[in-house]
């Protein structure tokens, strides 16, 4: 029997999808940049592009409401392919020594055809492929692991970089994950909250920032909100973080005084 909380979810959701089979991408749909911070430095040394969605119906519409949806009724691959070439155009403008992260859907990674779309978008943007990181989450790895690994290898031959986004969330094995040409993990913000606080935590994360280590792989931490989190990430030797501590995700109008100022 449907609880009322579950029949206002299943409203919603059934909101969500009508007003996404008539969405205008091009006017509804934005992006957001959340820095990443370089702790050895104290520097940006890249933007993560975050998808917003204004609808017109429904207001703001949060990522983790939409993309689900979006990926059921098969529309994120559009989404993907629009957002990514406004991202790059966007981040054409940026000094060169600041990199692109660009999150891709476990549908994008799962069709020759898309990733063909992916690369095309990037080879006419003119933005310098290693310069980018395409961030793709265990879950889309797997869906399908050899499939993916084609996928990866594609975008690498390209020059771009590829995270592993949510690392910890999913149900990898180490040996999925070495015979992937991964060039960063990131490690999950549930991990993070409180980690100071929270010994399991902190050990999770500990063996996370030792693994990437030993598989030469840059790690970088989701999620910092605070003072006391921030130094338990530097005492572990994870050097690159990003989260509310630092900046909420903005406007690429704000980016060049960010910049500035940090």
């Amino acid at each position: 029997m449907l609880t009322p909380s579950h029949l206002q979810q299943l409203t919603r959701q059934g909101m969500i999808e009508q007003a996404l089979r008539q969405v205008d991408i091009e006017h509804e749909f934005s992006l957001v940049f959340q820095p990443v911070i370089d702790l050895r430095s104290w520097r940006t040394v890249a933007f993560e592009a975050l998808a917003r969605w204004n609808s017109p119906e429904l207001g703001d519409v949060p990522p983790g409401q939409f993309i689900p949806i979006a990926e059921r009724i098969g529309l994120i691959n559009r989404l993907t392919t629009h957002l990514l070439g406004k991202a790059l155009l966007i981040a054409s403008d940026w000094p060169r020594h600041i990199c692109l992260s660009f999150n891709l859907s476990a549908h994008d990674c799962a069709s020759d055809e898309i990733a063909g779309q992916i690369i095309e978008i990037i080879k006419a943007s003119h933005f310098d492929a290693r310069r980018l990181d395409l961030e793709i989450t265990e879950t889309a790895i797997m869906q399908d692991v050899v499939k993916v690994q084609h996928t990866i290898d594609r975008f690498c031959r390209l020059g771009c970089g590829v995270a592993l986004d949510d690392f910890g969330t999913g149900y990898s094995s180490l040996s999925q994950l070495l015979s992937l040409a991964l060039t960063k993990i990131k490690i999950d913000r549930t991990f993070i909250t409180g980690i100071d606080e929270n010994p399991t935590r902190y050990k999770i994360v500990k063996s996370l920032v030792a693994l990437s280590s030993d598989m030469q792989l840059e790690c970088i931490a989701e999620g910092v909100e605070t003072r006391e989190e921030l130094e338990a990430l530097i005492s572990l030797g994870c050097f690159f973080v990003q989260g509310y501590y630092f900046s909420q995700p903005m406007h690429h109008s704000h980016i060049d005084n960010w910049l500035k100022d940090n």
